[in-house]
């Protein structure tokens, strides 16, 4: 018999890549030398990864764009063919840090105090 077949497709989302319309966001975990001292490295992509420079002093949640490396765009009235992705860094401490870690982190906090709470009183 003719008629409509209706399909269900469900999406489970991905480990690591967010959806958000056409753009794609990725939290991209990063050590804390490739922080501070910056670093050359690969990011996955929907397209398989590229190389991506994070410059020297990037905090966390600094947010990079990756032009074009999205998806293709769901509405015609959008002058881009292809969304971004949206890279948010997320720096993450060695699994267990070692006693001279420590000290080097006491010893630098001792020499440069500062206040990243100074706005919440």
């Amino acid at each position: 018999e003719t008629g409509d077949a209706l399909i269900e497709i469900n999406v489970e989302d991905h480990r690591y890549f967010e959806r958000d319309g056409d753009d794609v966001r990725l939290t991209l975990p990063v050590t804390i030398d490739e922080a501070v001292l910056g670093a050359k490295i690969l990011v996955p992509t929907l397209d398989g990864p590229v190389t991506m420079t994070i410059p020297a002093g990037s905090n966390a949640d600094t947010t990079f764009r990756l032009k074009g490396k999205g998806f293709p765009q769901q509405s015609e009235e959008l002058a881009r063919p292809l969304g971004d992705q949206f890279v948010v860094l997320k720096i993450v401490l060695p699994p267990k840090a070692d006693e001279s870690f420590a000290k080097l982190v006491k010893k630098w906090a001792n020499k440069n105090p500062y206040d990243v709470r100074a706005d919440f009183s």
